[in-house]
C-alpha cells in the first residue's frame, strides 16, 4: 500500500510533443508576449545578481533574456558592464554597440562604451564615444568628466581641463571632476590649486583613514607633540610623499608613520621617523594626524621647492639577496608592467620590447618585476636572457635591496620606479602614454627625483622607437663604463 501511495506522489511527466503543439497553437502575439515577459523576469534576476556582486551568475540570465527578446537594449548594456568587470573588454564593446544600435540616443551606453575603449587603449575611439554621450546629455557631469579623462589620455590637456570645469559648473560637488581638475592643474605646474583640489578625495565613498579621532595637523606649531602620518594612495605614492616626514620632525614633533607592511622596513630608514606602524596594527598615542598626501599642500610645495629630490631612503642589508659579482658587466634592472589597472596610465610596453635590450653585449638584465606579470618571463622563454631576481623578494623592502645593487633601472611608471628614485639610483622611467602629473608633459627630468630620467614616446605607444633609442643609450653607457 505504501509503495502505491509513494508512486502517486511522483510528478507526471509532460509530453514534449504535446507541449510544443500547445505552444504552436498560440497566436504569435501571445507567444511574443510570453517571451518578453520571461525575458523581463530573467533580466531582473540578472540585475539582482549584478547588484549583489555575483557577476558571473548574472551572465546566463542576461544571455537567456536576450535569446528571448533580442531587442532588450538594457540587457546588452548591463551585460557589457558585467563583461568589462570580469575581464572581457572586447565582448563588452560588442554589447555596448548592440545597445546603441537599439537605442541610439542612450547617452549611458555611449559613456560605458567610451570607458571600455579606454581600457583597451583605443583613445581616439573613446573620445568619440564620450563626445556623443555629452552631445546627448550635455548637463551630465559624469559624461563631461569621462570625456575629460579620455581627452587627457590623448594629451589634449586644455580641453580636458575645460571638461572638468564644465562638470563642476553643472555640479560643484562632483568629486571625480574636482580631483581630476586638481591633477590637470598639477600637470600644468599649478601645485597650490592642484593639491587643494585633491583634498576632495576624502569625499569619495569608502575613502577612510585610520586615526582621525584627533585634530588634523594643518601646519601649526607641533613642538612636543606626536603626529601620526597616515598612509594613503598606492605604495608608489607612499614612497614619493614620505620625503615630507623629516620636515615635520624638524619642527620638534615626534613622528609616527603608518606604512604598508611590505614597505615598513624600508620606510624605517627615513630620517625623522620615530616609529613605523604597519597598517592595521594597533596605533600608539598621538596628538594630531596628518594624511600623507596632504603634506605637499601643508608645506606649500611648488615645482621649485620639492624637498629631498636626491636619496632619502636606504635599503636594508641584502643578506641572502646579495647578487654575485658581475665583473665588468653593467647590471640593468628592468620592470615592464605596472601593478595598477591599464586604464590608470594607458597601454604599457610589456616584456617584448625589453627583449631588444637583451641582445646588447656588456650588460646583464635582471628582472625586478613583481606580481602576475613576472610570469611573462617563462611564457616568453626569456629565462636565459633576463635573470628573475624579484622572485626572491618577499616584500617591497626586499625589492629595494635588489634595486640598490643595480647600475641602472629601466622601468615603467610603478612602485619599483619610485623606490629606485628614492634610493637615488639612476633610473630611466618610461613615461606613461596618459601622462601622470608628477612627470609633466615635456623633458627628461622631474622635480621629484634628481636621479630619474624620463623616456617619452614621440607618438602614442611607439614602443619600437622608444626602445631603439634606449638600446643606443645603454650601448653608449656600456662603452663609457
Amino acid at each position: 500500500m505504501a509503495a502505491n501511495e509513494s508512486a502517486l506522489d511522483q510528478p507526471a511527466a509532460v509530453d514534449a510533443d504535446q507541449a510544443r503543439a500547445a505552444w504552436d497553437s498560440l497566436p504569435e502575439a501571445e507567444r511574443r508576449a510570453l517571451r518578453e515577459r520571461e525575458a523581463a523576469r530573467l533580466f531582473a534576476q540578472g540585475a539582482e545578481h549584478q547588484r549583489a556582486g555575483r557577476l558571473e551568475e548574472s551572465i546566463p540570465d542576461y544571455t537567456r533574456a536576450l535569446a528571448l527578446n533580442p531587442n532588450l537594449a538594457e540587457a546588452y548594456n548591463n551585460l557589457g558592464i558585467v563583461l568589462r568587470g570580469t575581464g572581457r573588454p572586447e565582448a563588452a564593446v560588442a554589447c555596448y554597440r548592440r545597445a546603441i544600435a537599439l537605442r541610439p540616443r542612450n547617452a549611458t551606453s555611449y559613456t560605458n562604451l567610451g570607458n571600455v575603449l579606454r581600457d583597451l587603449g583605443r583613445a581616439e575611439a573613446a573620445v568619440a564615444s564620450h563626445q556623443q554621450a555629452v552631445h546627448l546629455d550635455q548637463g551630465n557631469p559624469n559624461a563631461l568628466h569621462n570625456l575629460g579623462a579620455a581627452l587627457r589620455d590623448l594629451g589634449r590637456w586644455d580641453q580636458a581641463l575645460d571638461c572638468f570645469e564644465r562638470a563642476l559648473q553643472a555640479n560643484p560637488r562632483h568629486v571625480p571632476s574636482q580631483i581630476d581638475r586638481g591633477r590637470s592643474l598639477l600637470l600644468a605646474g599649478e601645485y597650490g590649486a592642484g593639491f587643494k583640489d585633491l583634498e576632495a578625495r576624502f569625499q569619495l565613498a569608502g575613502y577612510q583613514l585610520r586615526g582621525t579621532d584627533t585634530p588634523r595637523w594643518d601646519g601649526r606649531k607641533v613642538k612636543g607633540k606626536t603626529v601620526l602620518v597616515q598612509s594613503e594612495g598606492t605604495p608608489g605614492d607612499v614612497v614619493q610623499f614620505a620625503r615630507y616626514v623629516p620636515m615635520i620632525k624638524e619642527q620638534g614633533a615626534t613622528v609616527v608613520l603608518e606604512a604598508p607592511a611590505g614597505l615598513a622596513d624600508l620606510l624605517s630608514t627615513l630620517p625623522g621617523v620615530d616609529k613605523v606602524v604597519v597598517q592595521d596594527a594597533d596605533l600608539p598615542k598621538y596628538d594630531l594626524h596628518a594624511p600623507l598626501l596632504s603634506l605637499p599642500a601643508i608645506f606649500g610645495t611648488t615645482p621649485e621647492t620639492v624637498p629631498a629630490t636626491g636619496a632619502y631612503l636606504a635599503p636594508p642589508d641584502p643578506g641572502a639577496l646579495r647578487l654575485p659579482p658581475a665583473g665588468d658587466f653593467l647590471k640593468v634592472g628592468i620592470v615592464w608592467s605596472d601593478e595598477r589597472a591599464p586604464v590608470v596610465h594607458g597601454p604599457a610596453p610589456g616584456l617584448a620590447p625589453f627583449l631588444e635590450l637583451a641582445g646588447l653585449s656588456g650588460l646583464t638584465l635582471f628582472g625586478l618585476q613583481v606580481g602576475s606579470a613576472a610570469r611573462d618571463l617563462v611564457a616568453a622563454g626569456a629565462g636565459a636572457l633576463i635573470i628573475d631576481v624579484a622572485r626572491r623578494a618577499e616584500t617591497l623592502s626586499d625589492l629595494s635591496a635588489l634595486i640598490e645593487q643595480m647600475d641602472v633601472v629601466v622601468s615603467v611608471d610603478c612602485t619599483a620606479a619610485h623606490i629606485a628614485g628614492a634610493l637615488g639610483k639612476e633610473t630611466w622611467i618610461i613615461a606613461p602614454t596618459a601622462v601622470d602629473w608628477r612627470w609633466g608633459t615635456l623633458g627628461e627630468t622631474t622635480p621629484w627625483y634628481s636621479s630619474v630620467r624620463l623616456l617619452r614616446t614621440e607618438r602614442r605607444a611607439d614602443w619600437q622607437g622608444l626602445f631603439e633609442q634606449t638600446r643606443r643609450d645603454l650601448r653608449a653607457k656600456v662603452r663609457s663604463a
